[in-house]
């Protein structure tokens, strides 16, 4: 399991757009690279399925985030930090709650549509303005400054797959703008605890089959998180059952 121990592991399936990262911040290097290859337009519609929202706006203070115009720059942008190692996190680092709004920042999300059973509140950029607006929030004020002038960036939430399946509008998916599949297999795990409860594999497998056939995506990030999915052996069953769903061998992915 070479992707356990090394936090940078990635690979892809280019005929697919298919992008797996052990851990999540990688998504954001994806996306943008996709972009940069013309297969994603600005303000494409995320679809993240998530146990975690990774909403954190501090991802557009990420240095060299506006500037990034090439695969190295974009990838040394998206580098994350390896928190096992117990060194401090390096100040405006990207990390895996805040690519999503680095994505935003350069123009690339235009919508998010969360599917996450995560208790709090979705941050929405009207939230981020009023506070900046009416309590002069200076982190909100600078939060802003660092996004498109003319930004108009919204979201949507559901809290489960079920719920997004059987209440989601799917005309909306279908309105000249590119769309993005971002899954991170820590979904599958509903526990609270310490101790892993993985949804059964049936469910799992029911579930991937629905979101593979929901629409023909532009691009797919695939997260594999094991510490959110209870260990190594957990992630490495979801792993498993994501491969199997999207007829994918990790001998033909491609090093990114």
């Amino acid at each position: 399991m070479e992707w356990f121990d090394d936090f940078d592991w990635k690979i892809c399936f280019p005929e697919q757009r298919i992008y797996l990262m052990r851990q999540h911040n990688w998504a954001f290097a994806a996306w943008e690279i996709e972009r940069l290859k013309g297969a994603l337009d600005a303000r494409s519609l995320l679809v993240h399925v998530d146990a975690h929202l990774d909403d954190t706006p501090d991802g557009v203070f990420v240095p060299g985030l506006k500037e990034a115009a090439s695969v190295e720059q974009l990838l040394a942008v998206a580098q994350g930090h390896d928190y096992a190692s117990g060194q401090v996190c390096p100040p405006d680092a990207m990390q895996i709650d805040n690519f999503i709004w680095a994505a935003v920042a350069r123009g690339t999300i235009g919508e998010t549509i969360f599917v996450s059973h995560q208790e709090e509140d979705v941050l929405s950029l009207a939230q981020i303005r009023q506070e900046a607006k009416q309590k002069r929030n200076e982190n909100c004020q600078r939060i802003i400054s660092m996004l498109p002038f003319d930004c108009a960036y919204t979201d949507e939430r559901f809290w489960d797959i079920e719920s997004f399946l059987d209440g989601f509008d799917r005309e909306r998916l279908h309105r000249g703008r590119t769309v993005i599949l971002d899954l991170d297999l820590d979904y599958f795990n509903v526990s609270r605890g310490e101790e892993a409860q993985l949804l059964p594999d049936a469910q799992v497998r029911d579930y991937l089959k629905a979101l593979r056939e929901l629409f023909p995506w532009d691009a797919i990030t695939v997260a594999i998180s094991p510490e959110y999915c209870g260990g190594k052996q957990q992630a490495a069953h979801l792993l498993g059952l994501f491969l199997e769903s999207f007829s994918l061998s990790l001998a033909e992915g491609q090093k990114w």
